[in-house]
């Protein structure tokens, strides 16, 4: 599949001129035609059974797969927690600022100390998740 959009991409961007003969059209399609067939060699036949897919073991590009939506669920689901704790250090800071007594003064400083801490292992996480989705997406060979 991947040959024969290729092929497509160079035709498209060669350009094939408006003067040319039907023969030499027929010459640079040669190659795309002979991917389409390969194409349709490999696809089985209408009568044929196949493997069920359920018994089957899940292919490379299946578990690729998988490990790029769970790269990806990690990411949001990061970054979730990070803006949720960051707006309760926030808030934990600013009751801080407010408050007259020592003693809750110390609470609420150690309260907006502690959501920082999982903001920042959170923004982590989420920063894990980014590269990992872009390595699994982008650079991860799929053959």
């Amino acid at each position: 599949m991947k040959k024969t959009i290729a092929w497509c991409l160079l035709l498209v961007l060669s350009g094939v001129p408006t003067w040319a003969e039907p023969l030499e059209l027929a010459r640079r399609l040669a190659p795309l035609e002979a991917a389409l067939a390969e194409q349709w060699a490999e696809q089985p036949k209408l009568g044929q059974q196949s493997m069920p897919t359920a018994s089957a073991a899940p292919s490379k590009e299946q578990r690729s797969r998988k490990k790029l939506y769970l790269s990806a669920a990690l990411a949001v689901g990061a970054g979730a927690v990070a803006y949720w704790s960051k707006e309760r250090a926030n808030a934990a800071y600013d009751r801080y600022l407010r408050s007259a007594s020592v003693v809750r003064q110390q609470r609420e400083l150690d309260a907006a100390k502690h959501f920082d801490r999982v903001t920042g292992a959170a923004f982590i996480g989420m920063e894990v998740g980014l590269v990992l989705s872009s390595y699994l997406l982008f650079f991860r060979s799929r053959s």
